[in-house]
């Protein structure tokens, strides 16, 4: 975590990557709907990864598509490898591990069950990154038990969180002090992931990452990070999250803060 006047100044340039018609063409992201072979993986994708829309915006207002999906290896318990990638010059290629599928959930690994790779990367690294994914998925060991994975609904929209569209504005205004979209611009660009099971919320803003407490509260020193290096943030954000009590009840995360 930083001190937040710096947050706010990495952040103007970070904007300055995005271009008007994405911008624009994200507001209408929200009535989008998966429509591939995929909606496991897909399920799996928008809820491991920071900053992931769920679409691919291809250019102008009507350029919204099916992010690209692939089965790359399935082991002897069924477990999956496989990429996801939203398309576009600022996007990665990312490698994710489906654990299983019962009924209409999908589970996986929390934290350690991705990597992302940047534009020409080095082939040789990625491979042995997908060896060490392997492993740390337990791929074509038997399944452990459910209660070591994360479990989402299997959706065909990317949903979202349970804070207002009024907070999301106040939280971008607070980091951005002038900014210059309209509103619907400005909620678009705060990316929902996921809520644990106590109703805390994680965002992101570019490299921005923002936690709401169950009561939406927001606390300034602890609940915002700045990610050092967006390709390799893993365990920076489970650092965090778990800082801030995740998975937690909020109650008794409170007595610990208070003593």
């Amino acid at each position: 975590m930083i001190i937040f006047n710096s947050i706010i100044a990495k952040f103007k340039i970070i904007l300055l990557i995005f271009s008007v018609s994405f911008l624009v063409s994200c507001v209408f992201s929200r009535e989008f709907e998966y429509s591939g072979s995929y909606p496991e993986l897909y399920s799996v994708a928008i809820n491991s990864m920071l900053d992931i829309r769920g679409v691919q915006v291809v250019g102008g207002l009507n350029g919204i598509i099916n992010p690209n999906i692939s089965v790359l290896e399935e082991d002897d318990y069924g477990r999956i490898l496989f990429s996801y990638n939203e398309g576009g010059i600022a996007s990665s290629s990312s490698r994710l591990i489906l654990q299983k599928v019962e009924g209409n959930y999908a589970y996986f690994y929390p934290h350690y069950n991705f990597f992302l790779i940047p534009r020409n990367s080095d082939r040789r690294l990625d491979n042995r990154k997908i060896e060490i994914l392997k492993e740390a998925n337990s791929w074509n060991q038997e399944m452990s038990d459910s209660s070591k994975f994360v479990r989402v609904r299997i959706v065909h929209r990317k949903e979202e969180g349970s804070v207002s569209d009024d907070k999301l504005i106040e939280l971008y205004k607070l980091i951005i002090p002038e900014p210059r979209l309209n509103t619907r611009q400005m909620v678009s660009n705060v990316v929902f992931l996921r809520r644990d099971k106590y109703g805390r919320n994680i965002y992101s803003i570019g490299e921005i990452v923002v936690l709401f407490q169950p009561d939406h509260s927001l606390d300034i020193e602890t609940g915002i990070l700045e990610i050092t290096d967006r390709f390799n943030y893993q365990t920076e954000l489970r650092l965090f999250m778990e800082a801030n009590g995740w998975d937690t009840p909020f109650e008794e995360w409170l007595e610990n803060e208070e003593e």
